[in-house]
């Protein structure tokens, strides 16, 4: 009896093996060669990204996408385990991959027809081949049509998140064999939710871009300068403004000056605020560079408006951008250094103030209140960022993206836009 007993279990331990063996382990040998498959073409078509050919890169996405369509197609020997929870976040992943993929795809059949305004050589032509103000003009009047799928994208933007939301990090151990498990799964889920978010936020911004940049009609936009050395609510003092227009994308400057000749146009004065006199000694008007005083944007703007409509020399404008004293720094770190009205600014640091050299530089010329006319002092400040916008066209956004939207996106929250 215990003979065959024991065959009996031994005839059911084999059999679990063997299902095991069919059912589990050669199903994921497959798709580990499967998988092998895709980090190759994904290493390929991170190469072709690099050679900014998008002939090339859309014929790597093309394989790719015939690759991961394999992947898929084994992984699903497994879905039939899916009450299994490791087998559900396989599932996720690969679905979530699969949507990445539809991104991918949705996003350079987008700017296909005009991957040369922005980085990409197609056939023979290249970006730094075209000269920098007809990149930005054809890039006005096409950009309508390279967002035509933004809605797509975010779409299979928003399902990657979402499978991924569902995937448990906590059930994974923290490490096998020496490789991080749970932290990688936490930091991939935390930087595409940052990214969705972005995109998500962006998005608005994005649709509206062409009419932004005069698609439609000349825009006329109010720059204020925020010394960050100097705190204020909304980032730091208002120290310069320039008045930009722009019309098909071409930007021309209609006027820069100090904070002081705008204030020194508006006659008359209101009482400061309690905010001003009791950290501001000696200070009894609310002057317009004084104005920042909430930490919402648009409430300091409504105080800034109250003034600002009572200036000699005000213009009408579409919309107010506030730039921090740190853009500067950031946008000569990766264009270099720059040569003003005979004033050479760079990023490199300046013993006379441990700070920036553009930072003393700059706010030395336009940022202190004196009796006399300093030489160059009224413009510089807007001559300068119209040359660093300009290197910023002129170079190729593949090579540089990276550094500018690390420089952008970390100081996001010193940095205002308001659109009417």
């Amino acid at each position: 009896m215990k003979k065959q007993i024991g065959i009996v279990l031994f005839a059911l331990l084999l059999g679990l093996c063997a299902f095991a063996y069919y059912s589990f382990y050669i199903p994921y040998t497959r798709i580990q060669a499967k998988g092998m498959a895709v980090m190759v073409s994904a290493k390929d078509l991170k190469t072709a990204f690099s050679q900014n050919d998008i002939d090339l890169l859309s014929s790597k996405l093309k394989m790719f996408d015939e690759k991961y369509a394999e992947l898929e197609k084994e992984s699903k020997t497994l879905y039939w385990a899916v009450s299994i929870p490791y087998i559900a976040d396989f599932k996720l992943a690969i679905e979530a991959g699969r949507y990445g993929v539809e991104a991918a795809k949705a996003t350079v059949a987008s700017i296909a027809p005009y991957a040369d305004l922005i980085g990409f050589k197609k056939g023979e032509s290249a970006f730094v081949d075209k000269s920098a103000e007809g990149r930005l003009q054809t890039a006005v009047l096409t950009l309508d049509k390279v967002l035509k799928n933004v809605d797509v994208i975010s779409e299979n933007i928003n399902q990657i998140e979402t499978r991924l939301e569902k995937i448990d990090e906590k059930r994974y151990p923290a490490e096998i064999g020496g490789k991080k498990i749970r932290s990688t799964i936490t930091s991939v889920k935390d930087q595409f939710g940052g990214i969705s978010r972005l995109f998500v936020d962006a998005k608005p911004l994005l649709k509206k871009l062409p009419e932004i940049l005069g698609s439609k009609k000349e825009q006329t936009y109010l720059i204020l300068f925020q010394n960050t050395a100097e705190r204020r609510a909304t980032g730091g003092f208002l120290t310069a403004y320039a008045v930009f227009k722009i019309k098909d994308g071409k930007m021309t400057i209609d006027k820069s000056s100090d904070i002081y000749t705008l204030d020194a146009s508006i006659s008359s004065h209101p009482a400061a605020p309690p905010e001003i006199t009791t950290y501001h000694k000696g200070v009894t008007k609310l002057y317009i560079r004084d104005s920042n005083l909430s930490p919402d944007f648009v409430t300091s703007l409504d105080l800034f408006n109250t003034l600002y409509k009572k200036s000699s020399i005000r213009v009408n404008y579409d919309g107010i951008i506030a730039l921090d004293s740190k853009i500067l720094v950031d946008m000569l770190t990766i264009f270099g250094d720059a040569q003003v009205n005979g004033i050479t600014f760079s990023a490199k640091i300046d013993k006379r103030c441990d700070c920036p050299q553009v930072i003393y530089q700059l706010f030395s010329v336009v940022d202190e209140q004196v009796g006399y006319v300093k030489e160059n002092r009224k413009g510089v400040l807007g001559d300068l960022m119209y040359e660093l916008f300009n290197r910023a066209l002129r170079f190729s956004p593949s090579k540089y993206w990276g550094s500018l939207a690390q420089a952008m996106f970390k100081n996001m929250d010193e940095k205002h836009l308001l659109l009417n």
